[in-house]
């Protein structure tokens, strides 16, 4: 009996270790195939569908100062990858408003390219139609309609104490070289695609806005003279040392003071599209470092021309002040949203 048992208990541990050996197996099996199903869809795109070449605008309206991502693929691009391609928007009478110079955004084994630029209308450009146009050296390649709808802005006027009106108005070298420097910097395409996802505040979202993208501002001088401009960012009402966060992930390009703008940080986050923060406190990056969405760059403050503790916020795109909240509502380079489009 005691060994019919015996020979029972070693027959049920030897199917049980089967049997676990062959599920584990299976499910191995199964964990494989499916990384391996999920590899072969991201990568196999459907190229057969793109028997011509296609410009898409994502999306195909937009107020002044919103940005729109206008993706070009050819049907190869390969041969031609080193050839400088640009987007220009032109208004309804035919007058270039912006431009911006197309970045390769996705190229596989086989040459299948697409290119990708952000560009956004002036936060002065009238409402009506526009029209976007691929150019190449004197070719134009495609061209596609863009709706520009209307929007109102606020209007404010800013009293300036005799410091302020001084800091504003007085020639001085060096807020030329400063302003020379970061007119070069707005300028400057690079290839690099630091982030990608939606841009996040760098400041608590509910925060208080003392002013808003695109108010058209009156600036009364001590001396009775007044000057106007149209503000190219969003100002937040933060009390002096307020924890500045990096809006996106990206490269710091400038961290230093300026004359008209006090502490100053800018960053790279996608080929010519950069943030800036201005009015600092205290920097707390450095110029070169590469940073995350949400890491601490600096203290909110008052420094350069400014009336009291507040943070301003501004983003460029292509050397053009575009709204930031279009940036928080939408990632600006959406993977899924941008193969759709090409293969919808």
């Amino acid at each position: 009996m005691i060994e019919k048992n015996l020979k029972y208990s070693i027959f049920n541990i030897l199917y049980l270790l089967v049997s676990f050996l062959f599920i584990a197996c299976y499910s191995i099996g199964i964990e494989r195939g499916a990384q391996a199903d999920s590899a072969a869809q991201n990568q196999k795109l459907p190229w057969r569908l793109l028997n011509e070449p296609r410009l898409i605008t994502m999306p195909q309206s937009v107020a002044p100062g919103e940005y729109v991502t206008i993706i070009y693929a050819p049907v190869m691009g390969k041969a031609n990858e080193n050839s400088v391609r640009t987007s220009v928007l032109f208004d309804e009478n035919g007058k270039k408003i912006a431009s911006a110079k197309l970045f390769l955004f996705n190229m596989d084994d086989d040459g299948h390219s697409v290119f990708v630029s952000l560009i956004a209308p002036p936060s002065t450009a009238k409402p009506g139609k526009a029209l976007v146009k691929i150019e190449a050296g004197n070719s134009v390649l495609m061209q596609t309609p863009l709706e520009i709808v209307k929007k109102d802005f606020i209007s404010e006027i800013i009293p300036l104490n005799p410091s302020n009106t001084t800091l504003r108005t007085k020639p001085d070298p060096k807020k030329t070289e400063e302003a020379e420097k970061l007119w070069s910097i707005l300028k400057t395409s690079g290839n690099d695609i630091w982030g990608s996802a939606a841009f996040v505040p760098p400041v608590a979202a509910e925060t208080r806005r003392s002013s808003f993208f695109g108010d058209r501002r009156v600036y009364k001088y001590s001396d009775g003279k007044s000057d106007t401009s149209v503000h190219a960012g969003i100002d937040y009402a933060v009390p002096k040392n307020t924890p500045v966060k990096a809006c996106a992930a990206g490269k710091v390009i400038l961290a230093r003071p300026r004359i008209v703008t006090g502490n100053s940080i800018i960053i790279e986050h996608i080929p010519a599209v950069y943030s800036i923060y201005y009015h600092l406190e205290k920097i707390q990056v450095e110029e070169n470092s590469i940073v995350k969405a949400g890491d601490v760059i600096g203290l909110s403050g008052s420094t350069g021309l400014s009336t009291g503790p507040h943070l301003h916020w501004e983003i460029r795109v292509s050397t053009e002040n575009a709204d930031p909240d279009t940036f928080c509502a939408r990632a600006p380079l959406d993977r899924a949203a941008i193969f759709k489009a090409i293969f919808d």
